[in-house]
């Protein structure tokens, strides 16, 4: 019951929650989401480690960059629950942030300078 627990509360975070919805569909390095994600660098780093700890997210380092993605090994049941509030997340247009969200449009040069 933990493990649910767990999780339940690290996705009921708005930040957390739009992390995970920017990586559903690919890679990106911490710099592209402090573009997105109003977040500092620390506290970014942090959210990350939390969706890290329960096994929501991969990473790896290329040079100085740090790259996340989704794990590929997601529960099941967990997997569902994100699609389900992805979805609603795309199908939201009373929220202004989650408009930003699904109309960014992420900059390969970003990190690259």
């Amino acid at each position: 019951m933990n493990k649910v627990v767990n999780f339940l509360k690290t996705i009921a975070d708005k930040n957390r929650l739009s992390i995970l919805f920017l990586l559903k569909d690919r890679e990106l390095c911490v710099c592209e989401l402090m573009q997105i994600i109003p977040l500092t660098q620390g506290a970014l780093s942090i959210q990350l480690k939390n969706l890290a700890n329960i096994n929501l997210l991969v990473s790896r380092k290329e040079g100085k960059w740090v790259f996340y993605k989704l794990a590929n090994d997601i529960d099941v049941s967990y997997k569902n629950i994100l699609n389900q509030l992805f979805l609603e997340m795309t199908n939201n247009k009373d929220d202004p942030f989650i408009e930003i969200l699904k109309d960014t449009k992420i900059k390969e040069q970003i990190c690259k300078n």
